[in-house]
């Protein structure tokens, strides 16, 4: 592996490490400085008024902490089958399609790793996704048009994108961070509602404007990283950048996915939804020139 895209993934989890045992602690310096701010408007020294505080930010998050926790475990635990309910998606065994199979699974054999399970979404549209964290509980999704219209490197390339994705276990992140930046502005909304005059409540309804327009970008940023990271490893693997160059440009022709829910689309290998002539700021994902771009040098 090139010590570039070493350096790169080490990087990266690092960052990732950082950015889960962060959000917790912004969620409670934001609830403390909302009590501080609270309480600054009395007449008390700035000791009675921090004690306050302290004591009002330790009692409101001693009861959300837990129901956030139980909500983080449903999620987690839930996830492959909200992925699967919203994408329409269902098992393809491997007597439907053996030859898939062997790709997936020969793949997994050159690299020591379990097959994960491989799911299906019958629609004419090109795109992939993966779920969960553990190579051995992991699934793969394909769609139909994808696996009809991409060569047997192609489809190399695309699977060991989505496997990376597991090894780096990107969609667990995304659900951690999704949960936190949830977490933040229902607490931000419930301190609006429990603000006691008109002044306050007018300040936190606009930092909870600002948060619902900010907080996708942190979603996204995350998003985008990791599908270079994903392209990158797909190349280390498969020895072969042109095959996954080759992917996403077919792949981008026609990627679009009839999704129930758009919170899903940052899993997948390309942009699944219809409005990609969007400004790119709220993408999901690079655009696909800008990760061949970056392909062509490995």
């Amino acid at each position: 592996m090139p010590l570039s895209l070493q350096e790169g993934i080490r990087t990266n989890r690092l960052k990732s490490l950082f950015l889960v045992i962060s959000l917790p602690l912004i969620l409670a310096i934001v609830v403390f400085s909302i009590f501080y701010w609270e309480a600054s408007k009395t007449w008390m020294s700035n000791e009675y008024i921090t004690n306050t505080a302290l004591d009002a930010t330790i009692d409101f998050l001693a009861i959300r902490v837990p129901i956030l926790l139980i909500i983080l475990a449903i999620t987690f635990f839930a996830q492959k089958k909200i992925m699967f309910s919203f994408s329409w998606a269902r098992e393809l065994t491997r007597k439907e399609n053996p030859e898939l199979y062997n790709i997936v699974e020969n793949l997994c054999i050159t690299r020591w790793l379990p097959t994960p399970k491989i799911w299906i979404i019958e629609d004419s549209w090109m795109n992939a996704f993966a779920v969960w964290w553990r190579m051995k509980d992991s699934w793969v999704c394909f769609t139909r048009w994808l696996i009809n219209n991409l060569d047997r490197r192609e489809i190399e390339a695309v699977a060991w994108h989505e496997l990376t994705h597991i090894i780096n276990k990107d969609s667990l992140l995304m659900a951690i961070t999704i949960l936190y930046i949830w977490a933040i502005g229902t607490i931000w909304r419930e301190i609006y509602y429990w603000s006691s005059n008109e002044k306050s409540r007018n300040l936190w309804l606009a930092f909870i404007v600002l948060w619902y327009a900010f907080y996708p970008l942190i979603r996204l940023a995350i998003s985008r990283k990791r599908e270079y990271l994903a392209d990158a490893g797909s190349v280390v693997l498969t020895h072969d950048n042109q095959a996954m160059i080759s992917a996403l440009r077919k792949i981008s022709q026609n990627s679009t996915v009839n999704l129930k829910n758009d919170s899903i689309s940052s899993l997948f290998t390309a942009n699944p939804l219809s409005w990609k002539w969007f400004s790119t700021l709220f993408q999901t994902h690079p655009s696909i020139e800008d990760r061949i771009k970056a392909l062509e040098h490995y």
